[in-house]
This record gives C-alpha cells, structure tokens and sequence, in this order.
C-alpha cells in the first residue's frame, strides 16, 4: 500500500521532449519555483494521486549489470547525493530523448521530481518522480475587466490524467529499489516507457508473499506470544527460530505445514489463524495458504529475527537451539528470576 498523506515535494524540474520528427529538446537551467502554494499542492496532487490504489511493483534490471541500467544509476546518484536533481534530471532527459525512436511517441514535458515522506508497505521514504504529459487538454479561460466577461480557448495539462509516471522508492536498492508505474499507451505505440527508457521488471510474485507472510508470523509471535498471554520470552524466541529456519529450509511455504511444525499447539493454532484473518482485513488483501518461498525475500527478512533474551543490563542471551534445553524458574531466597540452560561443552 501507498500513503502520501505527509508527502512533500522538495524539488521539482521540468524539461521538454519533443518528437522523432522534430528532435528537439529544451532543457531547464532551474528548478520550478514552489512557493505559490496553491501550485504546489497541485502538482503534489498531480504527481501522487494516481498511485494510491494498491499498486503492481517492479524494479530496474539490466541483463548483465544492474549498474548498467541508466535510470538506475542516475537515481541511485540522486539518493546518495553525489549529484543534484538539476544534474541528475538533464542526464535522465537526454536518456529519453534518446529512446524517443518510434514515429508514435508524442512530445511533450518531462518532470523529474523530489518526492518526502511517502509511505511504502509501512516503511517511511523519499521518491523519485519522472513523469511525461503528452495529451493536451482545451480549456475555457474566463477573464473579467470592469462589466465586460471574456472568454478564451488554451491548452494545457489536465491534472487528473497521467500519461506515464514512475515513482522509485529509496528502498531495496539491492534488488533494483521498488519502482510503481503508470504507462497508459496507445496500443500502436511502442511500450518504450517501461521496456526501453526505465527498463523495468515486475517484481516477483513469491517474494511479496514471501515477504508479506514473514511480516504476519513476526508479529503474530509479538502480539500474541507474550507474558500477558502466558507465554515466557523463550516461547517468543522459540517460535521465531522456527519461523525463520521454516523458510529458509523449505521451498514452498504451505500454511498446515507451518502449523505443525512451527506453531505445533492446537489452541494457538486457532488463535493464529484468527490472527491471519484480521491481519488481512487489516492490510486489505488476502494472503494465500501456499506459494513458493522466495530466497530475496527471506534473506531480506533476516533482520527481523532477533533470537535475543534481554535480562536487565546484565545479560544478553542469544538463543539459536533447542527450547527444552533452556528453563526458567524463580529463586525464592534472593526473589529473582533465572534461566538454566544446558550444554555439552563450551568454546
């Protein structure tokens, strides 16, 4: 999902395409200047809103180095600042131009945007923004000089449609960072939007849900698996080892298998899969029961599991074994709590 309620536009250029034909191409010397608020927040309006539905990610390839790709390497220059949007934006215009090659594609002004504060998939980040308006719209100006009403014919950008957008995430730069696209093409032009300017591939399937099931069962084990509900911090940790080794090991995650062997209790079998439910109507999408665990994904999540027991200031325990080596208790003479742990040798 998609959230650009506290998104701001910190920079914003605009430069002009032209056709096959014509071959021309101006280029800004400036950013746009923002602070007419009233166009501000059109443009805002302009560049987001047709990006809220929830979307289809893709991310940047190249078949043989995903440095090679040049909108990849230029954006990957504007979030490390090694360049200005001014640079990088002229740089991104000359690479359409030169795509610019079937006798369909329509002039017309490129945008190329900062985006902050955007929301992805509960993650806060900026954006990149390249956005071209090809189809112009006429419109009726009405102008009023004393008690004479006239009225005339311009053409301009109509805000509420988008002809071809691209939003680029600075997240996941490792796997061509998450990219959203609006291509709508006239189907005898060629798809040089996504195929030859960005170069594009819908991000995989498996690794959504892959993604999207490790996110439920963590905090499933947060939520549910805690003291208040009976459980002790060792219940917690046992069952994240679990989780993370289930899908490192296995190919395909098939849910009555992760059951039984990960949550292996029937009352919280129960419990997880009401927690399933709710987690879905929450998020506002159905996840399914069984797909093929993607490798990306799952090394991605590694973070996420954090097999540590904070005891006071005083110990850290790092637990990567067996649960029923470990028990816990409380010592009534000096009344504290202890752990005793089990093992063989130490090194």
């Amino acid at each position: 999902m998609l959230e650009f309620t506290d998104a701001t536009i910190d920079q914003a250029i605009v430069h002009f395409i032209g056709s096959v034909d014509t071959n021309d191409m101006i280029l800004s010397d400036k950013p746009i200047d923002l602070s007419n608020e009233l166009l501000s927040n059109l443009l805002r309006e302009y560049f987001t809103s047709h990006f809220t539905k929830k979307p289809n990610f893709y991310s940047f390839s190249h078949e043989s180095s995903l440095s090679l790709n040049e909108i990849y390497s230029y954006v990957s220059d504007l979030f490390d600042n090694k360049k200005t949007l001014l640079e990088a934006s002229r740089d991104i215009a000359s690479h359409l131009k030169h795509v610019t090659t079937h006798p369909n594609i329509k002039e017309g002004e490129l945008y190329v945007v900062s985006i902050r504060g955007c929301v992805v998939e509960d993650e806060l980040v900026d954006a990149i923004g390249l956005f071209k308006a090809e189809t112009k719209d006429k419109f009726l100006k009405v102008s009023r000089s004393g008690s004479s009403i006239n009225l005339s014919c311009e053409f301009g950008t109509n805000t509420k449609r988008l002809d071809k957008g691209c939003l680029i995430f600075n997240t996941e730069k490792d796997l061509g960072y998450k990219v959203c696209i609006i291509d709508n093409t006239n189907k005898e032009e060629a798809k040089y939007w996504i195929d030859d300017f960005l170069r594009v591939k819908i991000r995989d399937k498996n690794f959504y849900q892959t993604k999207d099931c490790i996110e439920m069962c963590r905090e499933f084990v947060k939520e549910v698996v805690k003291p208040s509900n009976n459980f002790e911090k060792i219940d917690e940790v046992e069952i994240l080892n679990k989780t993370h080794d289930f899908f490192v090991v296995n190919d395909v995650f098939k849910q009555d298998e992760f059951e039984a062997e990960v949550i292996n209790k029937p009352e919280l079998v129960e419990t997880f899969r009401d927690y399933k439910e709710k987690y879905q109507a929450e998020k506002g999408y159905n996840m399914q029961d069984g797909f093929t665990i993607s490798v990306d994904a799952t090394k991605q999540s590694q973070k996420l599991f954090k097999s540590i027991i904070k005891l006071d200031k005083n110990f850290h325990v790092y637990v990567h074994g067996d649960r029923e080596l470990m028990e816990s208790g409380f010592d009534e003479d000096r009344g504290m709590k202890y752990y005793k742990m089990f093992y063989e040798k130490e090194s």
